[in-house]
């Protein structure tokens, strides 16, 4: 299937809600410092969104050095969302327009779903993502060829899916906002920052009719550690630090950094021998984010990009990495329906 769509649902939380009350230090929406941080709940926001999405996973076989990855061939696609009082919907679609590079990589099949928020005190993700047709990310020279060109080694039965659930809990809860350069039912009026305290779960599988490895590079890895299929179970604490810096009034750039450690149980079943090995081991996970933009009032546009790296050690000859995310461009507007509702009826 060409053509995907994607249902994201965000439900944020609904402490955004406009009600002031004062003190002797700042304006307080219950417990938000309006000094810092202007609600937008209470406004319409529609918004148009261009969106890749990365998926790509590596085997290293430590005894001989080498290194084997595997990539989707990662669409670009094209979104709509709206959002109101906290609940939102973002539907998205592959336009063929813009994604016509099957000859040189192979077709991906892709399905994602998930709910989420940026909320005052907590980020939450859970989400459920298939991936199926992966290729090589490092092309081989075709034989006979003189200009140069690479073929990349395309797998149609590679098949991987990530199940899974997040959540962070933001210690500057009243001067930082998470949702401002993410989601932006907020906006971020001075520039802070927040210490971060998360847990995450997730269940990582891949599978193929037989082994991974293509057959012209078998002879560079150990049969031990070519499998047709594996995974791991994931369970993990991080740490981390977050900060907007905002300058100019309406410009912004959010850094976000959270490294994390787990325990988990990883499982691999042999290609040759067709025997199933598990071993339980700690495992580095990180999480980065980066947004830029520019967020007025009424409307707003930027890049962001969201990504997640976890490492699997599953014996000393071996380990399997992993990495997936995201890049959006966005542009969005904000209405205040009874204000505008009410300008075009005296009209």
């Amino acid at each position: 299937m060409r053509n995907i769509i994607i249902l994201l649902l965000f439900i944020s939380e609904a402490s955004f809600a406009m009600n002031y009350t004062k003190n002797s230090d700042s304006a307080l929406c219950n417990g938000i410092d309006t000094n810092c941080i202007e609600s937008c709940h209470k406004l319409l926001m529609a918004k148009v969104v261009l969106e890749g999405r990365h998926n790509t996973f590596s085997i290293t076989d430590n005894s001989f050095g080498e290194k084997l990855e595997y990539s989707i061939n990662s669409n670009t696609n094209l979104g709509f969302g709206l959002n109101y009082k906290g609940i939102g919907v973002e539907f998205q679609f592959a336009p063929k327009s813009l994604n016509n590079d099957n000859v040189l990589y192979g077709k991906s099949n892709q399905f994602s779903i998930s709910s989420s928020a940026n909320g005052r005190r907590f980020i939450y993700n859970v989400y459920l993502r298939s991936s199926q047709g992966f290729h090589t990310t490092t092309g081989s020279p075709i034989v006979g060829d003189t200009t140069g060109a690479v073929a990349y080694y395309y797998r149609s039965d590679i098949q991987n899916v990530n199940l899974g659930m997040e959540c962070v809990y933001l210690f500057n809860n009243k001067h930082f906002s998470s949702s401002a350069p993410y989601n932006f039912t907020q906006r971020q009026k001075k520039s802070s920052g927040t210490k971060l305290l998360g847990t995450f779960f997730s269940l990582y599988t891949i599978s193929a009719d037989s082994v991974i490895f293509p057959d012209s590079l078998k002879d560079r890895f150990k049969p031990e550690v070519q499998f047709k299929d594996a995974g791991n179970l994931v369970w993990g604490v991080s740490f981390g630090y977050t900060y907007t810096f905002v300058f100019r009034k309406y410009w912004y750039l959010n850094l976000f950094a959270l490294p994390g450690l787990s325990i988990q149980q990883y499982f691999a079943t042999n290609a040759y021998s067709e025997q199933t090995k598990s071993k339980v081991s700690l495992g580095i996970a990180f999480q980065s984010r980066l947004s830029f933009g520019y967020n007025k009032p009424r409307y707003f546009l930027g890049f962001a990009f969201l990504g997640n790296n976890y490492t699997i050690n599953n014996d000393k000859s071996s380990s399997i990495n992993y990495k997936y995310g995201s890049v959006r461009l966005y542009y969005g507007y904000r209405f205040n329906l009874r204000k505008d509702y009410l300008t075009r009826i005296a009209k």
